[in-house]
């Protein structure tokens, strides 16, 4: 039962954010107790937590195994990206979790914040220096700019007060970031290579 409230929770915190859901929400969707959450979780704070720690698993393995099959770079950091939604089972249309953990849980968040800062940035670094490798990303880029800038990016665009989900449709966010990351960072091949994939991937 332990780990079928994880799951359940981990979806639910993904679909509708991390202070909606309510334990009563969660108990109420596997047809249990409130009192059998509290058996296994101590708190709801915990359970998020947990949550967290299983998406973070996720995501490590999504890009270990992305690494492992030797894509170009920018194929790469595409693949990534689409994995990792389909791991995580996230719909793009959804709502912000990150941003109700950010403004409601801001403890948790940093811990959130330091994983990405120790895990996910160093694949970024890594695909870039690949890219500048294979003559897709610029020679001059500062690797360790771009990578936190990367990743930063992705919050700032959870973040509700600055792209209200009633002004700006979530899914073209998430291709314009990536656009607009990739033109900023692409050579002349890069960028034909990215309007090909482009094609496949939005």
């Amino acid at each position: 039962m332990e780990t079928q409230i994880l799951l359940k929770a981990t979806e639910l915190f993904l679909e509708r954010g991390f202070k909606t859901v309510t334990m009563d929400d969660i108990a109420s969707a596997l047809s249990i107790s409130k009192k059998t959450i509290y058996q296994h979780y101590a708190s709801k704070p915990e359970l998020i937590e947990k949550s967290l720690t299983r998406m973070n698993t996720l995501i490590l393995e999504q890009l270990e195994f992305t690494v492992k099959k030797g894509y170009p770079a920018i194929q790469e950091l595409f693949e990534a990206h689409q994995n990792i939604h389909k791991a995580l089972d996230i719909n793009i249309n959804a709502s912000s979790p990150l941003h109700e953990l950010t403004k409601y849980y801001p403890k948790i968040d940093q811990k959130q914040k330091k994983f990405y800062q120790k895990k996910v940035v160093h694949f970024v670094e890594t695909n870039l220096e690949k890219g500048m490798r294979e003559g897709v990303f610029r020679s001059n880029l500062d690797i360790d700019f771009l990578a936190r800038f990367f990743i930063a990016s992705n919050f700032i665009l959870e973040d509700l007060d600055f792209f209200p989900a009633k002004q700006f449709d979530s899914q073209l966010l998430d291709e314009l970031q990536m656009k607009y990351y990739m033109r900023a960072i692409a050579t002349e091949k890069g960028l034909k290579e990215f309007d090909l994939l482009c094609k496949t991937h939005f």
